[in-house]
């Protein structure tokens, strides 16, 4: 990864993985590439960073982290097509900004009832904290129904890497131009000019 582009501010990617947290859990199954695209909590917990999350009894991913625990979990932030045609400069070809991050570790799964309740009571908490008491007042049988149709994992994250591409590497006569059309554009246009300002790629 270019050095320009590499962020390694725990925080800063806890953060990304926090509100960008449908993410996709990738592993192996029957020895091939396999992905599952899954709303997770990604928390620190005693003093290390965690994912929680849940997958459909059903799929078989579970079982392949089961016997190797191995997971890679992949957070995509907001995107953005560049076009050439931003840059003063004529000599120039399309690219891509986005950001992203990629968390690595050791996957444990769970199946007690207790422990798949308190990570659904924690992923309430954290997408619709209004919902609890609906969530608390679910038919008992309906309740125990969703339980057993589901399969909880913990990642343990032992390796964590961000990839912020906002064109830190553009020169200084391109960036007005790219500001103003980030900032005119869609929800991931302005989400992308927020970052850039934030982080002080832009003035």
């Amino acid at each position: 990864m270019p050095k320009h582009f590499c962020e390694d501010d725990p925080a800063l990617l806890l953060e990304v993985m926090q509100r960008y947290a449908f993410a996709t859990l990738v592993s192996t199954v029957d020895g091939k590439p396999f992905a599952t695209h899954v709303p997770v909590l990604a928390r620190q917990v005693d003093g290390a960073l965690q994912i929680d999350g849940h997958v459909a009894r059903a799929n078989p991913h579970w079982q392949a982290l089961q016997d190797d625990p191995t997971a890679l979990v992949i957070f995509q932030g907001p995107h953005t097509y560049i076009s050439p045609t931003l840059y003063v400069g004529q000599n120039r070809v399309p690219t891509w900004n986005y950001i992203a991050v990629h968390a690595s570790g050791t996957a444990v799964i769970e199946h007690d009832s207790d422990a798949k309740l308190a990570l659904l009571a924690a992923l309430v908490q954290h997408t619709e904290p209004g919902y609890q008491p609906q969530f608390d007042q679910l038919d008992s049988g309906l309740r125990t129904g969703l339980l057993k149709a589901i399969v909880g994992f913990t990642i343990r994250v032992d390796q964590l890497e961000g990839k912020f591409k906002l064109g830190q590497h553009r020169l200084a006569e391109d960036q007005p131009g790219m500001q103003a059309w980030h900032e005119a554009g869609g929800d991931n246009e302005r989400a992308i000019a927020r970052w850039m300002q934030r982080l002080g790629h832009w003035d």
